[in-house]
């Protein structure tokens, strides 16, 4: 009997954890893509769009510029998150300053690596 009510608590925590996740997966209102929410208002994973964030993600460790990651996207039939054909330039840099991935869909490292590439590669100071 202990050890069912152990393995519900943990599902209760985990839920409760998924939840308050919840909050921090929604930008400007929206769940980040990547994640999806369930009928009970749980945040889940979608493999399919987290894989997507991964490739993004390699690709700009891996020196691809926004554009070139963006004519790969559309190359590769992926759609944007609002379902268009072709994912704006803006959309996949939010995407790559996304914290809220981490440690969820990449790793800490892989988001602090491919934001220093990025930066390198900018054309503009920020400040």
């Amino acid at each position: 009997m202990k050890n069912n009510y152990k393995i519900n608590l943990e599902n209760k925590e985990r839920k409760t954890m998924l939840k308050l996740n919840l909050q921090e997966s929604r930008i400007f209102g929206r769940i980040c893509y990547g994640f999806g929410r369930d009928e009970e208002g749980f945040v889940y994973i979608k493999e399919d769009e987290a894989n997507v964030v991964r490739m993004i993600f390699d690709m700009t460790i891996n020196g691809y510029s926004l554009q070139n990651i963006q004519t790969e996207l559309f190359n590769q039939g992926i759609k944007s998150p609002s379902g268009k054909d072709t994912w704006t330039r803006d959309v996949i840099d939010k995407t790559i300053n996304n914290y809220r991935y981490v440690p969820h869909i990449i790793e800490f490292d892989t988001y602090f690596i491919a934001r220093g590439e990025k930066e390198l590669r900018c054309r503009y100071i920020r400040s």
